[in-house]
């Protein structure tokens, strides 16, 4: 099988996607790790086409990284080609699935996109406005109630800032769980090592039903949470499209376990597409 991952190859946290391409690599496969805006011609050659570390920490070039990103994402959709990593119905499209899923009574971050709505969101000092298009916390702004007005209504989300304790991560291959990492005391400013998160059923049962919603997803997915001082864990984002995985720390079992699983799901889904066409 010829195996064509997609990255970001100037990206420091390549050598996940190295471990990966190695993982199949010893299995027997041609492996070519390329940049989401690669020679199309390949397309013909390559059997799977799979997401991974594509994202671009550089806010300068986000916008025309974003453009590459999609040509590609469409012509890949349009040609219907064996993908993995291209059927996420959250991060992938925006943030708005934050106000939908608040709106539900989904454990979630209070969420609004409406400055009229501020006073359903709980009475905070600051808020967090997030552009329903950015990631990683690129382009958020932290202004207060006085601050927000209706320039920002339908192109952020509105969050209050909370006070927690950590953020913690769950990962899934589709909707089967593999590990969690807990990071202290948060990612930003300072992105602190995570350590393995010894988490309580109720929490992993949270983590799973929102895993779930994504349906008969193919892929990565990685729940994000961050843990209030009273324990209760509140959804960040699903991030379903590229998620660093931090391979480097957990366990080389679970490491090993974690890759065997992933290499599982996508040689399940070959056949699978296969049959179809």
């Amino acid at each position: 099988m010829k195996v064509l991952i997609m990255t970001n190859t100037s990206n420091e946290e390549i050598f996940e996607d190295i471990w990966i391409a190695d993982s199949f690599k010893q299995d027997g496969h041609d492996v070519c790790l390329v940049n989401i805006d690669y020679n199309e011609e390949l397309d013909s050659i390559y059997d799977v086409f799979i997401r991974r570390n594509t994202w671009f920490s550089d806010a300068s070039k986000i916008s025309e990284y974003s453009s590459k990103c999609t040509n590609t994402i469409k012509r890949i959709l349009d040609k219907d080609l064996p993908r993995i990593n291209f059927n996420g119905n959250f991060d992938a499209k925006g943030k708005k699935y934050l106000l939908d899923l608040y709106n539900l009574g989904y454990p979630t971050i209070p969420t609004i996109n409406n400055s009229g709505d501020i006073d359903r969101l709980p009475l905070s000092d600051k808020y967090l406005l997030k552009p329903l298009k950015s990631y990683d916390g690129i382009g958020q702004i932290k202004l207060s109630k006085e601050e927000i007005n209706e320039k920002f209504t339908n192109e952020y989300i509105i969050q209050p800032v909370m006070s927690f304790i950590s953020e913690v991560q769950f990962y899934f291959i589709g909707s089967d769980f593999q590990y969690a990492l807990e990071f202290k005391p948060s990612k930003i400013p300072v992105y602190p090592d995570a350590i393995p998160y010894i988490f309580t059923e109720e929490e992993l049962k949270i983590a799973t039903s929102f895993a779930k919603l994504n349906g008969n997803f193919y892929g990565i997915q990685r729940i994000d949470f961050i843990k209030l001082n009273s324990g209760e864990i509140l959804l960040l984002e699903i991030e379903d499209t590229a998620p660093y995985l931090d391979l480097d720390c957990i366990s080389l079992e679970t490491r090993e376990q974690f890759l065997k699983n992933y290499k599982d799901m996508i040689y399940n889904y070959v056949n699978i597409d296969y049959k179809k066409r």
